[in-house]
């Protein structure tokens, strides 16, 4: 169904894509050289694709000399896919979900999906919540659920908070 993979989802300020590509690209050549920064039929949606681990490119573009104005979210994806229903979703979030985690904040982005963003969030907060875990949509927690869609195409994250700017 997916594999691992080490791209970084990233959102701009809409308009600013080219530049802010160029900036990025520069700043982690010097990390990776075979690093890429596509756009995407997305307005503001980059995709960075590297050579080195998703969190590790995540961790420095959190810490890139780039405003937060600029460079809106940031989300190592660790596994990728494609949907058609929200437990085609669910199924791979449960697979990632560890007991060295004490809370999860949620947020899901499916870009032109019939499944609303509120829908998603919902149902990974109750299972979540069913297999114990505190799960929000806002807050304070250790820990992150992040569902990126483009399309039919989804890529996630699950694991400290500390790698994703959301």
């Amino acid at each position: 169904m997916g594999i691992m993979v080490n791209k970084v989802l990233i959102t701009v300020k809409s308009s600013f894509e080219y530049g802010v590509r160029q900036d990025i690209r520069d700043y982690l050549f010097f990390f990776d050289r075979g690093v890429n920064v596509r756009a995407t039929e997305f307005r503001g949606v980059l995709i960075v694709e590297t050579n080195r681990d998703s969190r590790y490119v995540a961790n420095l573009l959190i810490n890139a000399p780039i405003p937060e104005s600029v460079l809106t979210s940031i989300v190592p994806i660790i596994y990728e896919g494609i949907y058609n229903t929200i437990n085609d979703l669910m199924v791979v979030v449960r697979k990632y979900v560890s007991s060295d985690c004490r809370a999860y904040v949620v947020k899901c982005r499916l870009r032109g999906s019939s499944i609303s963003n509120s829908n998603c969030e919902n149902a990974i907060i109750n299972m979540l919540r069913s297999l114990g875990f505190h799960a929000m949509y806002r807050g304070d927690s250790d820990c992150a659920v992040v569902v990126e869609g483009l399309g039919n195409w989804f890529g996630i994250y699950v694991g400290p908070r500390s790698f994703v700017r959301v």
